[in-house]
Formats: structure tokens, C-alpha cells, sequence
């Protein structure tokens, strides 16, 4: 009640003028409420826009080291119908499609790049040493393994490649490649895509040491794509941040072999190995991993080809501490054809990634001679219609000149060196189709 009614009430009219004091009271509240109920609003509408709903959950499949030789062919053949048989949006391929016995020449590449592409299921496959780097060995031709990498990105990678759509249902998105960059337009291998809130990034970096050669004179190929791999990292983690994803996953063949810290700082978590001599090809993309997970607060996840499932935490800081947000996953490779590891993405629980290991049906493929049977190694818990081949022996780039006259068959050996003047002509996609009878169900196994 205000001072004025209270100094004008005389005690006998008291009662009629308390009324209209009380009247005016309310009203006076009511407008006070009524005036604060807008902010009120807007209030819970900024709390409600600052809380972005989660993605949901999804999983996809994961290769490597295989197939190993044309008797693990049809296995391969059979997971890959195995897994299209599943909820997988799509399968990753670490690197090394053929063993490292095996010949480079051009049909046993494109037969193996064929295989990838018969897949019911979106495939990207990023390249191993086997399939290039290596290829300069006796067993392998004696290939220069430039014109190999050459010969890689003209049958397996596509610029204009989409990822999908498959079958119906089947969730569609684009590739981004590295060769849409004008200084990297060679690296059509290194790639990335946006999936559900999730970064992933498919990368060069073959596991003889990253291709680093140990014999004098300059390491053009390997000190190019060293950058390459360093820029490519660096926009992927611009590109999260822009996308506010809540993970990201690094695909690439080789282990770049972490170790332990042995004291405090920066020079014994990435000094070079004991054992090895010369240079360390992995030390640069180490450092970048921990500036990676120093910068990007959600889970990330490093996929490599393995012989068998492993995961665990080697990552380490500044401090020689492990960094809990930072994954390493191995895949089953040859001999272990016959299984495949699903990863299950899950934003709603507290650990982002996790592993199973999946088990061709017996009656789906006979294993190749040889066929070990599932070794898994114990881990640490984590945290966070089909197309044939498109090119054969001697099937020359669309410039009509054969790839015997672009280079010498052992270019490293005679000290000679030569990069077509455009090695992105001619595309074999890898990309979905149906398979017929795909219709064995997996059998997997928790971790």
C-alpha cells in the first residue's frame, strides 16, 4: 500500500479507501509481472537454442591389409557382402590391397580396386605401402613407386566422387579431396567427409617409414606429401571447429608407431626409435596429432590396417601423461580375412567410438589355406550389380602414351625419375552396388 493512501484514509472511511489502495496494488503487480514474462521468454528461448540436439548414432565397418593374395578374394568378397547385410553406413579400407609378394602390375591393381568397388556398401580406400610405395622391389616388378601412385589415383580416386547413394535408404554425402586445393592437385587419395557430427579423414601415409629413403639426395616425394599431410590435417581441424563436430576419425595404413615417454617434454616423447637409422617418417605427423588433441576437445579416433583387432591410448602429452581423448584402432588383416570390425558412434553415451569384432558366417566362404583362426590381442578401454575392372595390363592414361614409356620399370634402381604432366586423367569409382544372395547375417563379438 502506498505512503498517499495511507496518509489520506481517516479512520471511519478507512475500509473504502483500503479497497481501492488494494485494487490498485494488484493492478500495479500484474503489469510489473506482465512487463518481466517477455524477458522471462526470452530467457528460456536462448537456453533452448544453446542446447543443439545430438546426431544420432550410427556405425560403420572397417578393412585393411586385404586381399593378400586371389584365394583370399572371395572371402573379402563374401565381408563385404557380409557387411552390407548390417546397419554400416559405409566401410573404410585402410591401405594395402595386395600383399607385399605380390606384383604391381596394372590388372592385379585394378582387379583388387574392381573387388572395392563391388561393395553393396559406400567403400573408401586409402592407399598402403604394398600398393605403391613398396613396388620397386624385386617381388613386386620393380615399379617406380611415383608412377604406381600415378597409376593408383587415375583408377581409384575420383574428384567428383560421391559417397552413395547405394541402395535406398542408404544416407548420402560428398567427398572433399585434397586435390580440389591448387597447390595439392596430385593428392587425390587424401580425403574427407562430414557424417552425423563426425570429421573423418582419409590420408597418404604408407607404412615403410612414411616413404622416406635412406639413400642420398632429396626426398622430393616424401618431404611433398609431409606437407600435404600436415595442411590437409590442419583444415580438417578448421573444418571441425566451423562444423562443431563432436569427433573426429584419421584413416591411414601405416602405425606411426607412438612410444612411450622415457622422460618429461617433447624430445623423448617423439625422438626417433631406437633401431631405426636415418630419419623418423612419422615424427611430423606425431607432433601434429598432439597439437591436434591439444586444440580439438572431442574424441579422435586413428585407424590404421593391423593383422588383428587392437585398440589403445599410446598418444601422449607435453608431460608424458596419456591423452585420453586420442584412440588408435588397428584392423584384422591377412591371414584374418574372414572378420571385420564394426564401430559403433554413439554421441549419446560417454565413450563416443566403440569395437566389435564380426565373424563371417561359416557357410559364407570357405578360408584361404593358411587361414588362422580369431586372435584378438587384449586393449585398454577406449574414450572417448558389381563393376568390373575398368583397365588392364597395359592399359595406357587418356593421353594414349603406355606407362612403359612415361617411366622406367625400376626408376630407383637406374637413378631415374619421371611424374606424368597430368596423372589425374581416367577414374575407376569406388562407389556402391548390389550384390546378389547377400544375405548371411555377422556374428560379432563385443570388446
Amino acid at each position: 500500500m502506498s505512503n498517499s493512501c495511507r496518509l489520506r484514509a481517516p479512520r471511519h472511511t478507512g475500509t473504502g479507501l483500503l479497497a481501492v489502495c488494494l485494487v490498485a496494488l494488484v493492478l500495479a503487480t500484474g503489469s510489473t509481472l506482465t512487463t518481466a514474462a517477455p524477458g522471462n521468454a526470452k530467457s528460456a528461448a536462448k537456453t533452448v537454442a544453446k542446447s543443439p540436439s545430438r546426431p544420432p548414432p550410427f556405425e560403420f565397418a572397417v578393412l585393411g591389409n586385404t586381399p593378400f593374395s586371389n584365394t583370399e578374394v572371395p572371402v573379402v568378397r563374401s565381408v563385404l557382402a557380409n557387411i552390407g547385410d548390417t546397419q554400416a553406413a559405409f566401410v573404410v579400407h585402410a591401405g594395402n590391397l595386395k600383399d607385399a609378394t605380390e606384383s604391381c602390375r596394372d590388372d592385379l591393381i585394378t582387379q583388387r580396386l574392381s573387388l572395392f568397388a563391388s561393395s553393396p556398401k559406400p567403400l573408401i580406400y586409402v592407399p598402403g605401402a604394398n600398393d605403391w610405395a613398396d613396388c620397386q622391389r624385386g617381388s613386386d616388378g620393380g615399379y617406380n613407386p611415383v608412377e604406381r601412385l600415378d597409376f593408383l589415383r587415375e583408377h581409384g580416386f575420383d574428384d567428383d566422387a560421391v559417397l552413395g547413394p547405394g541402395p535406398a535408404g542408404y544416407a548420402q554425402f560428398d567427398l572433399t579431396r585434397q586435390s580440389e586445393m591448387s597447390r595439392f592437385r596430385q593428392y587425390h587419395e587424401n580425403v574427407r567427409w562430414f557424417y552425423r557430427g563426425v570429421v573423418f579423414v582419409g590420408l597418404n601415409l604408407p607404412g615403410n617409414n612414411n616413404n622416406y629413403r635412406s639413400a642420398g639426395g632429396r626426398n622430393g616425394e616424401y618431404e611433398d606429401r609431409v606437407v600435404a599431410t600436415r595442411v590437409w590435417l590442419q583444415h580438417a581441424a578448421v573444418y571441425a571447429q566451423q562444423k562443431e563436430a563432436i569427433g573426429m576419425v584419421i584413416i591411414a595404413q601405416a602405425d606411426p608407431e607412438f612410444e612411450p615417454a622415457r622422460s618429461s617434454g617433447l624430445g623423448s616423447i617423439f625422438s626417433d626409435r631406437s633401431g631405426r637409422r636415418g630419419v623418423d617418417g612419422y615424427k611430423d605427423f606425431r607432433t601434429q596429432l598432439q597439437r591436434l588433441a591439444t586444440r580439438f576437445k572431442g574424441p579422435i579416433l586413428l585407424i590404421d590396417s593391423g593383422k588383428t583387432m587392437r585398440h589403445s591410448q599410446p598418444l601422449r602429452d607435453a608431460h608424458g601423461a596419456p591423452v585420453k581423448s586420442f584412440t588408435q584402432l588397428s584392423s584384422f588383416g591377412s591371414p584374418t580375412t574372414n572378420r571385420w570390425v564394426r564401430v559403433s558412434v554413439d554421441p549419446r553415451t560417454s565413450q563416443l567410438f566403440r569395437f566389435e569384432s564380426v565373424l563371417l558366417p561359416a557357410n559364407s566362404a570357405a578360408p584361404p589355406t593358411g587361414q588362422r583362426g580369431s586372435s584378438t590381442a587384449p586393449a585398454a578401454t577406449t574414450s572417448p550389380n558389381s563393376e568390373s575392372g575398368r583397365a588392364s595390363a597395359g592399359t595406357a592414361p587418356a593421353s594414349g602414351t603406355p606407362y612403359s614409356a612415361l617411366y622406367p620399370s625400376s626408376g630407383l634402381a637406374t637413378g631415374a625419375s619421371s611424374v606424368s604432366s597430368d596423372p589425374n586423367q581416367g577414374v575407376m569409382p569406388i562407389g556402391p552396388a548390389l550384390l546378389p544372395n547377400a544375405t548371411a547375417h555377422p556374428t560379432a563379438r563385443s570388446h
